[in-house]
């Protein structure tokens, strides 16, 4: 089954209106001066190109490239089939555009090495190569040929220079369909509002000069780098049998971001919902309203993201082994194993880093394996830790452990059957944790007593990252000697700055509490805000409230 020419062109007519494409740039025969790496895509364009696959594929009869086979499920349409049946006939994929009476054409459009398509809009008209080679010098004319056609598609999009905000890694297998659900769902934690730019390798690259376009310099000189290089951040995104993490291209990528530090986000699409899963809050986590009145923290909105982000996916990070991924090309694959481990330091930071986010998400979600524990104690980078007091439970009794733990939020899942002797065991093992800079605990209607208080109070003293606390206390058994043994702790950390304490409901606290709590917050160095709620603590007076101010007052 052939591509019909007829079809090309009417494809093309309509691509013009649906898609907005430059119809000067189409039609040109000079060499664009837009570099690749500056080849940003909207996710505006790239909505409107998922909306012109749904209603045109059918009607066009697309194909795929390897089977021939009509395509009969426009939400299973791929980057291959996309790049063979569109892109490509518009942007001359294989071969290059010609002058129009360089070649002979034969009966059934033919040329010499390929097939033949007249392209016209409004009266102007152009035969570009689509399949096959350029005739090379059989014509003896090749001062006729216009070989140095750019063809991107991002190219038919815009004229000037757009440099990506985010890098976009991932696999050509993927629906594109599901590829832009994953964006959009990205477009929408960042509150990009549909303006953010990609570079898309797809639509960055000219499918007429990859090779040229990939220079022979290596992958640290190639518009895949430079581009990541100037991107703010970069999205992974996860198709649905994790591919992604077996391309060497994309290990090459996630080498570049772990080792730059790059932003870094995680896609998948499920089921037509897209899902992303991040290690620390985004800006649209901030801002949600809780059932309980107020405003969750942007942790805890973070922590339910990555709860709802698809198991397998995150199984699939766990497991990651980069130096294992394959190319098409065989001679890339092999300069860019050589690259990474003669340049760069080799895959194990990029590796730990796709691991501990596969790890992390599945203490999100309740999911503590011997496997994922293990990967956290081996981390080498610094980590966030969001999840329920049964994940912690679960984790201890694996042997988590938390030197490298920077951020540990705990909320209440079901009822914690001992949760005082829980707190007791992770104040013990949050001794080790000298890079830990927040915590925000809700121990709300847990059966947490003076025991567990002074555990998690001896946990924080001294720790010179601490800077932010949040204890949720509501409704707990924390009495005037935890309170005396947790603010003790917290007055010997440094550089703590902020303390949020919810005493709600605590009867157990009583003036001498109060009297300590002003005490020892008053010994914090760099204290800077206290936030308390002390509505419904009916056994703090005035002289507890006095005693708490005096205490306050002697801070430095």
């Amino acid at each position: 089954m052939r591509l019909e020419a007829s079809k090309v062109q009417e494809q093309l007519d309509e691509a013009v209106q649906i898609l907005g494409l430059e119809l000067d740039n189409l039609l040109r025969r000079e060499r664009s001066n837009i570099r690749t790496e500056m080849r940003a895509i909207s996710l505006t364009d790239l909505r409107r190109l998922a909306d012109f696959i749904k209603e045109k594929c059918q009607v066009y009869g697309w194909i795929d490239p390897r089977s021939k086979a009509k395509v009969d499920d426009p939400e299973k349409v791929n980057l291959y089939q996309l790049v063979f049946n569109f892109i490509g006939p518009v942007t001359a994929p294989i071969g290059h555009e010609v002058v129009d009476d360089s070649v002979m054409i034969g009966p059934d459009d033919e040329v010499p090495g390929g097939e033949a398509l007249w392209l016209e809009h409004k009266g102007r008209r152009r035969l570009r190569y689509v399949r096959g080679v350029p005739p090379g010098p059989e014509a003896r004319t090749a001062d006729k040929f216009v070989r140095n056609f750019s063809g991107s598609f991002a190219e038919l999009l815009w004229s000037e220079e757009r440099a990506a905000e985010w890098f976009v890694s991932h696999f050509w297998g993927e629906p594109v369909v599901d590829f832009v659900t994953c964006l959009n769902a990205h477009d929408q934690r960042y509150k990009l509002g549909g303006g953010g730019l990609y570079w898309v390798c797809a639509h960055a690259n000219s499918q007429t000069h990859i090779s040229e376009e990939l220079g022979t310099e290596g992958p640290l000189h190639s518009p895949f780098y430079l581009a990541l290089d100037k991107a703010q951040g970069a999205v992974l995104v996860i198709d649905s049998a994790s591919e992604v993490t077996r391309r060497m291209w994309c290990g090459f990528e996630n080498v570049i971001i772990a080792r730059e530090r790059k932003e870094f986000v995680m896609a998948t699409a499920q089921e037509g919902t897209g899902h992303t899963l991040t290690s620390t809050p985004a800006p649209a986590d901030g801002g949600r309203r809780s059932i309980f009145g107020g405003h969750m923290a942007p942790e805890e909105v973070c922590l339910i993201r990555s709860s709802e982000f698809p198991r397998d996916g995150l199984m699939a990070a766990l497991d990651t082994h980069l130096e294992l991924a394959r190319a098409s090309n065989k001679d890339d694959e092999q300069m860019i194993i050589d690259t990474v481990r003669t340049e760069l330091g080799g895959f194990d930071r990029a590796n730990s880093k796709l691991r501990v986010l596969g790890a992390t998400a599945l203490f999100a979600t309740e999911t503590v394996t011997a496997e994922s524990v293990q990967v956290l104690n081996r981390s080498t980078e610094p980590f966030e830790l969001n999840g329920t007091w049964e994940s912690a439970a679960a984790g201890l009794k694996l042997g988590l452990e938390f030197q490298n733990c920077d951020g540990l939020l705990l909320v209440s899942g079901q009822q914690v059957p001992d949760a005082e002797s829980l707190a007791r065991d992770l104040g013990r093992e949050l001794l080790s944790a000298q890079h830990l800079r927040k915590v925000h605990f809700a121990l709300g209607r847990s059966n947490v007593q003076d025991a567990g208080f002074q555990a998690l109070g001896a946990a924080f003293s001294n720790k010179s990252a601490l800077t932010s606390v949040t204890l949720d206390c509501r409704f707990c058994e924390l009495g005037d000697a935890g309170m005396a043994g947790l603010v003790q702790g917290l007055g010997q950390a440094p550089n703590l700055a902020s303390v949020h304490l919810n005493l709600r409901f605590c009867e157990k606290i009583g003036d001498a509490g109060m009297t300590s709590l002003g005490q020892g917050l008053g010994q914090a160095p760099c204290l800077a805000s206290v936030h308390l709620d002390l509505s419904k603590c009916e056994n703090i007076g005035d002289a507890g409230l006095k005693g708490f101010g005096q205490g306050l007052g002697q801070a430095p």
